[in-house]
């Protein structure tokens, strides 16, 4: 995509975006609004049934103060009825009764007796009936002793309710009203009633009313089951504030009711059309679309223009960019767009200064790179001459140090050996040696200096050396090796050190005098059971390390068939691929298996058990080993 097309689409996104946004925030705020007037709406509803509830009550206790009023009426008229006689004036009580929508009067004298009733026949009556037992008898006693002039009885019992009025000559009159009259006043003020009449107004579809319990008290106007609403009436009156919840199309609304002290006696819950407010989300929904689309359409037009005259010049430096890349750049190219006097022109001044100069640099760069080349090329040279000189060099001088070691023993019916040294680089630091001292004595040398490569290389050299002419110079293994400690100690510049092993076998006894300086103890394989024992330890130090030190020494026999392999570290310490060492068990087992192998199948054994422990595992030291098998006495060994 191009810049321009990158700069239309950005600018009218940018705008498009920005109308709905503002069409989604007037929805949010439109729905919280008609939301909000639905929460006030009922509680407006909440605060008319709850005022509506206390009106009933107050119009109910009115409507039976009058009925009271209209009984003590009665009574008193009761009273003044011509009394030609009782049965007569039985007559006219059923007369007033019967238009006063009564339920019955008497006519008591101070005893409590009945002397006249609208129920029934008179004779039956006067002789049979008596006054309902919850008639207060005290009341009764005080209306005919003339204490009181009338007498409320109370609520009323089985529908009635009775009022009684003092009459002369120590009588009374008691009459009963039925309390239906007070329905129609209860009907007409009851809140089910004021519930209908919300229905269909303000898109009121029904109405609930429950009080702090969550007790259902009446509902009206639902058509279906509403969905459980519980937790938000118990919220509404938890809270003391109205909220709501919107189920599909539908908006419930919940609002306390409050008593006159104001504390939360129940709710009120409605349930409202949500046509108006998905009328509103739907409008502003499609007028934001409508508006973005042409508003995308316009700015698009606006931008494409604009970022055509803004693109123009980039095009112009996004060309000199490819001729740059491509060596091709001409100089004047960018004059149109440098006499620009904006940040555009700017940069394209800039960047005409920067390309001749990148063009400059690289033709003097191309110029010191062909120079180097041909230096490098000639030091190239130089250097594979002298790595092919150093490395005739090296195998040259490995070459001399192999020859330096001897290939064989000297020939003697006593005894028999090899031995064998694979450096772990060119040359290495490892030696071994066997010289005859007399006729009768083999000197046996095995030696380990410390450090790699060509300095080790000369230092074993010089070992080697000091140690042959030592052990020539006679006397003990012990005094030879404090012989050529000292030597080493007194010409030693690069303070390297070696550990040796040095025995003379007396070939007529079997017995092998030794002494050790830091080298691993060799190891004997016992002819006549096979066993693998390891020369007693005599503790000494490497030499080159300090001067005038002491070398102990011991004495071992060697039997007829008995066999003496001596070794360096680097076959105990080779490692395979894991780090783990070889060790000087597997050596010990090794030998074991071949105690009676030839003494160079014994030789090639070991090294061959160690090749196969690493597996290809780089080796890390020099690995030499020395067998040497005693066959007794010559005299013994030839006749063997």
């Amino acid at each position: 995509m191009t810049l321009t097309s990158r700069l239309v689409v950005m600018v009218a996104s940018c705008i498009a975006f920005a109308i709905i946004v503002v069409s989604v925030v007037f929805g949010l705020l439109g729905r919280n609004a008609l939301i909000s007037q639905a929460e006030a709406q009922a509680t407006v509803v909440a605060r008319i049934i709850a005022e509506s509830a206390r009106l009933s009550e107050v119009a109910l206790e009115e409507a039976q103060e009058v009925v009271t009023d209209v009984l003590t009426t009665t009574a008193l008229t009761a009273d003044h009825v011509e009394q030609t006689s009782l049965p007569d004036l039985s007559d006219r009580f059923a007369e007033i009764v019967a238009r006063g929508n009564l339920d019955a009067i008497w006519l008591i004298d101070s005893n409590l007796r009945i002397l006249a009733s609208s129920v029934g026949d008179y004779d039956a009556v006067i002789s049979g009936q008596t006054l309902p037992e919850h008639l207060s008898r005290e009341a009764l006693q005080s209306l005919v002793n003339g204490r009181r002039f009338s007498v409320d009885f109370g609520p009323a019992v089985d529908g009635v309710r009775y009022v009684g009025v003092r009459a002369g000559r120590g009588q009374a009159v008691i009459v009963g009203q039925p309390v239906a009259v007070l329905d129609a006043v209860r009907a007409a003020n009851s809140v089910p009633v004021l519930m209908e009449a919300l229905l269909d107004r303000n898109d009121i579809i029904s109405i609930e009313v429950r009080d702090d319990q969550q007790k259902s008290l009446g509902q009206v106007g639902a058509d279906k089951t509403p969905p459980d609403l519980a937790a938000l009436a118990a919220d509404v009156v938890a809270s003391g504030t109205p909220d709501s919840e919107l189920h599909g199309r539908h908006l419930w609304v919940a609002a306390p009711i409050r008593d006159t002290a104001g504390i939360v006696i129940g709710s009120v819950t409605i349930e409202m059309s949500g046509q108006r407010l998905e009328e509103l989300l739907n409008n502003l929904l499609i007028y934001g679309i409508g508006s973005a689309a042409l508003v995308f359409a316009v700015g698009a037009g606006i931008a494409a223009v604009s970022a055509r005259r803004i693109a123009r010049p980039v095009a112009a430096m996004t060309e000199a960019a490819h001729a740059m890349e491509a060596r091709s750049f001409e100089t004047g190219s960018l004059e149109a767009v440098s006499r620009r006097t904006d940040e555009v022109g700017t940069l394209a001044r800039v960047f005409e200064a920067m390309a001749v100069e990148v063009q400059r640099r690289e033709e003097d760069l191309e110029a010191q790179v062909k120079a180097r080349t041909l230096e490098l090329e000639h030091k190239n040279e130089l250097l594979e001459a002298s790595a092919r000189r150093v490395e005739a060099e090296l195998q040259a001088a490995k070459t001399l140090q192999a020859a330096m070691l001897p290939t064989a023993l000297p020939p003697n019916p006593a005894y028999a050996g090899t031995a064998a040294m694979v450096p772990a680089r060119e040359m290495g630091g490892d030696f071994y040696d066997f010289f005859p001292l007399d006729e009768r004595r083999l000197g046996i040398v095995i030696a380990d200096v410390s450090g790699k490569g060509v300095p080790a290389a000369f230092f074993m050299a010089i070992s080697r050396t000091v140690l042959q002419a030592s052990a020539q110079d006679g006397g003990t293994p012990g005094a030879c090796l404090a012989r050529a400690n000292a030597a080493l100690c007194a010409r030693n510049p690069m303070e390297l050190f070696v550990t040796a092993f040095y025995g003379i076998l007396d070939v007529e006894t079997g017995e092998l005098a030794y002494a050790n300086g830091g080298h691993n103890p060799p190891l004997m394989i016992r002819r006549a059971d096979g066993d693998v024992v390891e020369l007693p330890r005599t503790g000494g130090m490497a030499l080159g390390v300090l001067p005038d030190m002491p070398y102990a020494e011991k004495a071992a026999m060697l039997r007829a068939g008995d066999t003496l392999f001596l070794y360096t570290d680097g076959i105990s310490e080779a490692m395979d691929g894991e780090g783990r060492e070889f060790g000087e068990g597997r050596i010990e087992e090794t030998l074991r298996s071949a105690a009676l192998l030839p003494v160079d199948r014994v030789l090639t054994a070991v090294t061959g058990a160690v090749t196969a422990f690493v597996a290809g595992a780089p080796q890390s030291d020099d690995i030499t080993c020395l067998v040497v098998r005693y066959f007794g006495p010559p005299a013994d060994a030839i006749a063997s």
